[in-house]
């Protein structure tokens, strides 16, 4: 069951602005929006264009407020319950959420899966297309904390696995064209759709 997001939640730019709270309303949609591609390949470009009125779970932003030195090794436990306890709360309140790491396996992506199928939330993949040479280049030029090295980089890039159809995604957007507004729409159709169908099999 789609979910959608509470009409307390919603706040027009009007409301927002007269609150002195930030014009950035919620999207009043519950889904799960995974983004797949190696490092420089654009995810967080893509959630910088499209994340206004999501909740943006950054596995770099969430290191960079754990450990503000730097990612450690020592700490991946608890990163990964972060990511995990936000994405949870913000589908379990209605939110709209953008997971913005490489997911780069099917092990990876099974786990957001899991979080959006708990939250009786549909879940999307938004795959990258940008090509590994300019991923390579992309990365070279990023500053010193968040440059990969090339051994890691080839690793990265050589690890990734395809999303596939039967994984449990409601879509498979592989363009990062494709708009979070446009996302939505299309969940939005195939919920009526299922309504639709439903409503047909009651009468029969």
């Amino acid at each position: 069951m789609i979910q959608e997001a509470s009409p307390a939640l919603t706040l027009s730019s009007e409301t927002s602005t007269n609150l002195g709270l930030a014009s950035n309303p919620p999207l009043a949609f519950a889904c799960l929006v995974v983004l797949v591609g190696p490092p420089g390949s654009g995810k967080s470009t893509w959630v910088s264009r499209n994340g206004r009125g999501a909740v943006h779970v950054s596995q770099d932003g969430l290191i960079d407020a754990i450990t503000p030195e730097g990612f450690e090794h020592t700490y991946r436990p608890i990163y990964r319950a972060a990511e995990d306890a936000v994405a949870r709360a913000a589908l379990e309140t209605g939110f709209t959420v953008l997971v913005d790491r490489t997911n780069r396996t099917r092990e990876h992506r099974k786990r957001w899966l899991r979080i959006a199928e708990e939250a009786g939330c549909p879940a999307v993949a938004v795959v990258m297309t940008a090509s590994a040479p300019v991923c390579r280049v992309r990365n070279r030029m990023r500053e010193a904390r968040r440059r990969l090295s090339e051994s890691r980089m080839e690793r990265m890039l050589a690890a990734h696995e395809a999303v596939c159809r039967d994984e449990g995604f409601a879509a498979i957007f592989e363009s990062e064209h494709t708009t979070l507004r446009e996302i939505i729409t299309v969940l939005r159709s195939m919920r009526k759709e299922t309504s639709d169908e439903h409503r047909n099999e009651t009468r029969r």
